[in-house]
């Protein structure tokens, strides 16, 4: 039986979106046969996944999990698969050149995995000497949850029946851009009176923590709910209305994903990760990351239009079910490890 070592830089309960997806593949990969073991990077010793004597090392994410990763594979010389997971790349590629610490991975690595085309070329228009390294596997996810009673769920969130709920589902940190959504929402609310901005997702980082709950104090249709466990954010989304993203970068974001499964219609910050997911006009709205005013315009817009909010959400369901299965996303790993174990 291959063993496969899976790092991840954070794993459950720990919800953001590397611990999910660390789920996610243990999972899938487990159900094809392999016998896979989850190390957190932060938690688990080098010497735990050496004694695990994996054939193949998968890392989630080429910075976070780059000295745990490197220790593993000095160690053990196996294949070293690494997924480029956003944060990781989106703050330099393009930019300048990368810190050495990553590129060192990413010269020494058997295989990358990028999620979407974009990233694929911004990756090699950096580093052209690792495009033959490079495969493109979108994220998977998993089908619609089950039927919930939507009136309960909103009870137990304190949202009234008759709000039209945005909701965010994501780690507290300046990459999300929080602060953009709240600026907006103190106008969006003017505009559309019953209207609710929910925010999911635990602290990571404190300072920016501070500043958004101080913030979201001054406005009446915020409400932050904290850290929940995946299948209770995957009830909400069933119970809400939108689902907003206003992230400065993203790799391929998962909670979008999860939306798009759930029938939700998109509103998201035009960057290459959104773009990856949002169709314009089709199953959600893009915004420039500049432009609050067409934030708000847009939030405004699907707040009053139900039928739209319908057949974009009809559509994000379609467009998961026929590119984004979990399936594939083992298919296109699967693949990945055989061909490098046959080398």
């Amino acid at each position: 039986m291959t063993r496969i070592a899976l790092v991840s830089p954070h794993t459950l309960p720990f919800y953001c979106g590397n611990s999910t997806m660390a789920e996610r593949l243990q999972k899938g990969l487990t159900s094809r046969g392999y016998d896979v073991s989850l190390f957190n990077a932060g938690e688990n010793t080098c010497a735990e996944a050496a004694a695990f004597a994996p054939h193949i090392l998968h890392s989630l994410n080429a910075d976070k999990s780059y000295q745990w990763a490197r220790t593993v594979i000095a160690r053990l010389r196996i294949p070293w698969v690494i997924t480029l997971t956003g944060t990781d790349y989106n703050t330099w590629c393009g930019i300048k050149d990368p810190p050495a610490h990553i590129r060192e991975s990413l010269e020494h690595a058997a295989a990358l995995v990028a999620f979407h085309p974009a990233a694929f070329d911004a990756l090699i228009k950096c580093m052209p000497s690792v495009a033959p390294k490079i495969q493109t596997i979108p994220q998977g996810v998993d089908s619609a949850s089950s039927s919930i009673d939507v009136s309960m769920v909103r009870e137990m969130n304190g949202i009234g029946l008759d709000e039209v709920v945005f909701l965010m589902v994501g780690g507290i940190r300046p990459v999300k851009n929080l602060g953009a959504a709240l600026a907006a929402f103190r106008e969006v609310e003017k505009q559309a009176p019953r209207i609710r901005l929910l925010i999911i997702g635990p602290i990571i980082d404190k300072h920016e923590a501070e500043q958004i709950l101080a913030f979201g104090r001054k406005i009446k249709c915020f409400t932050c709910l904290g850290e929940r466990p995946p299948s209770e954010v995957r009830n909400i989304m069933r119970a809400v209305d939108v689902f907003l993203n206003t992230s400065l970068n993203e790799g391929m974001p998962g909670s979008v994903l999860e939306a798009m499964a759930e029938g939700l219609p998109i509103l998201a910050s035009s960057v290459t990760g959104n773009q990856s997911l949002v169709r314009e006009g089709e199953n959600g709205l893009l915004f420039p990351l500049e432009n609050r005013e067409a934030l708000i315009s847009a939030a405004v817009r699907l707040a009053a239009d139900a039928s739209l909010r319908r057949r974009f959400g009809e559509a994000g369901k379609q467009i998961v079910a026929a590119d984004y299965s979990v399936e594939k996303e083992i298919d296109n790993y699967h693949r990945l490890y055989n061909g490098l174990l046959q080398k």
